[in-house]
């Protein structure tokens, strides 16, 4: 009588269905381990800011060394690069984040950049009078914003050199690299509108000032749109020093004793008026030229396996509902609370 072999038992064991339910969550944990070291990147900046403010006034302070307009200068050039790079190394370590794809293209072609610059610095004189009257407007509810607002007192040519590279080229590479280069960069790959608004959050919440929030959230969701557009950060390091370059002459006019304030207001009202209407310029010549392609859907291919059966509420989720986010946005919070208070 022939014997009857049964097949070992695992063959009758059926091999794990994964469905896109499961992938759909494993892609959200993912996304959101992401977003908490963003968040402690966005947390260790301002940390860093103000250690390295605090700890250089010390020093000088203990050494009897008087703070000089040229001075002061040097230092704040010295915590804006600080403030960026040392914790910026330590993030791309723990995510495995290269520089390179940080700044994304080395160049973009001049009759795109130039119209993109133009559009942008529409929008940012644009959300210069929308905090302007935000500002003045504070007193109607009882508010008073005591950000400091710094402001050179001494204008030797020396000065107004260090000053226009500490106020405004240094800040200008060294933000952009951060926002729009670490932090909307490893997002990008989740959805590229999704990546824009998250940075442009975190961006904005660092200023923890109401005034700057509302100028810097507009801005920074344009600011990172032409960069998404583009794939380079460029173009946002180009407008975000323009734009501070601007603040720099406004506040040399209007410090300036010489000059009648309705001129510096005439002087000021040109310079929007012709950014806002070169922007809108700008935007028909590239619309009509289609020399980038304005749509910029969240449903594109993504890079990261499983992120298009996320929805932009996933996303979103993930990238609030984390511990460091949650951390940084309730210290950025709470800086700005504190900032309608007056300091003894």
């Amino acid at each position: 009588m022939q014997q009857y072999t049964y097949p070992p038992y695992r063959q009758y064991l059926s091999q794990p269905v994964v469905t896109k339910d499961a992938i759909r969550k494993n892609t959200q944990s993912k996304l959101r381990k992401r977003c908490t070291a963003i968040g402690f990147y966005a947390l260790t900046y301002m940390a860093t800011m103000i250690a390295l403010s605090t700890g250089i006034t010390l020093i000088l302070t203990q050494l009897n060394i008087n703070i000089t307009e040229t001075l002061k200068q040097f230092s704040d050039t010295f915590i804006s690069v600080g403030s960026a790079f040392i914790p910026g190394i330590l993030f791309m370590a723990a995510i495995g984040f290269k520089p390179r794809e940080a700044f994304g293209k080395t160049s973009v072609g001049f009759t795109t950049l130039l119209p993109l610059v133009l559009m942008g610095m529409a929008v940012a004189m644009m959300s210069n009078i929308a905090s302007s009257i935000f500002e003045s407007n504070l007193s109607l509810f009882g508010l008073q914003n005591h950000a400091g607002y710094t402001e050179s007192d001494a204008y030797s040519p020396l000065d107004i050199i260090l000053t226009l590279i500490s106020g405004a080229i240094v800040p200008a590479f060294a933000e952009e690299f951060a926002f729009r280069g670490l932090i909307m960069g490893s997002l990008k790959k989740y959805g590229r509108a999704f990546a824009v608004i998250g940075s442009s959050i975190l961006f904005s919440a660092l200023h923890a000032n109401t005034t700057q929030i509302v100028f810097t959230f507009p801005v920074a969701l344009v600011f990172g749109y032409i960069d998404m557009v583009t794939d380079s950060i460029i173009p946002s390091i180009i407008l975000h020093f323009m734009n501070n370059f601007y603040a720099f002459l406004l506040t040399i006019f209007s410090t300036n004793n010489n000059l009648d304030s309705n001129f510096v207001f005439t002087v000021q009202l040109v310079i929007i008026l012709l950014f806002v209407i070169s922007g809108l310029l700008s935007f028909i010549y590239l619309v009509k030229s289609k020399k980038v392609s304005f749509d910029l859907s969240d449903k594109e291919n993504h890079s990261e396996p499983g992120a298009n059966l996320l929805t932009m509420k996933n996303k979103m989720c993930a990238f609030l509902v984390n511990p460091g986010v949650m951390i940084a946005l309730s210290a950025f919070l709470l800086i700005t609370i504190l900032n309608f208070f007056p300091v003894s």
